[in-house]
């Protein structure tokens, strides 16, 4: 699904585009087809060949925005190159243009406090314009990257903006994934139990909104704090596979699928390493031991299907095959 943000900036293509010959506006969506079903390759070259029309520059712009989006997972210098050559027409363009430069700067050259600097002016603009959509798509943003400087209690307070202004709007499509980011703050902080409550309310919010590929980022997230901070690897591997489940439901960018398939795979090669741990005698095997005891008691965060400690024991798979062959054994 297209973002709310992205739809409105896709309204606005298609209105630019309104007294364009027939072909031009079937080739736009076609375009969005592609985009709608995370076809992003054959989205970008629908749109290199709308370029080649003379749409003007208003129209052309609006174009190149869509195109520079499908970028975000190439190289690098191929999407400076093509950020530097959009020049925007008005206000609106503008916003858009700094949203890609703060994405790209967060993202791919983890650059925060640039993030942070475009983040902070589409927010104020969008606002200054009336857009609410692209105002919280900013925030969310913004979010992510005080988290990623070590802001977690920050970052939750931008969480908190971004729920309150997604309900009195109606996006509602971005109330799990500002539950999700503040789950993942909270455990950072050593707040488990409320972690667990911001992280499974994100998964029934997107279950009771059928927002799929929400429920699939939120799964996600929690097989990722298992995995990397509590190094309870069967439970992680067992999240990853809902998560993958989950999201092959519905189109999403190819990227998102790779993340999981390499959390997965690091989380089944560090399960892997127990096992070989294992015959190194009794000093790593007792390590292992605490390890697992103190992340199954201590660093337990709740998901769905599991409810709480007590349940943990009746796991079966990997989960279960974990704990009988590195902690009982």
């Amino acid at each position: 699904m297209i973002p709310a943000h992205e739809r409105e900036h896709a309204e606005r293509v298609a209105d630019a585009l309104e007294s364009q010959p027939d072909a031009v506006r079937e080739r736009w969506a076609r375009a969005l087809d592609h985009l709608e079903n995370a076809r992003v390759y054959d989205a970008y070259l629908e749109f290199n060949e709308l370029l080649k029309a003379p749409l003007g520059p208003v129209a052309q712009t609006h174009v190149q925005l869509q195109a520079v989006r499908c970028l975000r997972d190439a190289p690098v210098e191929r999407s400076k190159t093509e950020l530097a050559l959009i020049d925007p027409q008005d206000a609106y363009q503008t916003v858009v243009l700094d949203y890609r430069l703060g994405w790209l700067m967060r993202h791919r050259l983890m650059s925060v406090a640039a993030a942070l600097q475009y983040f902070d002016r589409v927010r104020e603009e969008a606002r200054r314009l009336g857009s609410r959509a692209w105002e919280i798509a900013a925030l969310l943003e913004k979010a992510t990257a005080l988290m990623a400087q070590g802001s977690y209690e920050q970052g939750i307070e931008v969480c908190m903006r971004v729920y309150n202004l997604s309900r009195r709007n109606g996006l509602v499509e971005y109330i799990p994934k500002a539950l999700t980011y503040k789950g993942f703050a909270l455990v950072k902080l050593g707040k488990h139990h409320a972690g667990e409550e911001a992280l499974m309310k994100a998964h029934e919010l997107a279950t009771r909104n059928e927002l799929v590929a929400e429920q699939g980022l939120a799964l996600h997230q929690l097989a990722q704090i298992y995995h990397y901070d509590f190094k309870f690897y069967g439970l992680a591997l067992e999240y990853y596979q809902q998560a993958r489940a989950t999201l092959n439901q519905v189109p999403v960018w190819p990227s998102l699928l790779e993340r999981v398939d390499e959390d997965t795979a690091k989380a089944q090669a560090e399960l892997q390493e127990l096992d070989i741990a294992k015959i190194l005698g009794p000093i790593p095997i007792n390590k292992l031991r605490q390890e697992y005891l103190t992340s199954l008691v201590n660093g337990f965060v709740g998901i769905p299907g599991i409810d709480n400690r007590s349940q943990l024991g009746e796991r079966i798979g990997l989960t279960r095959q974990a704990i009988h062959r590195n902690i009982n054994s």
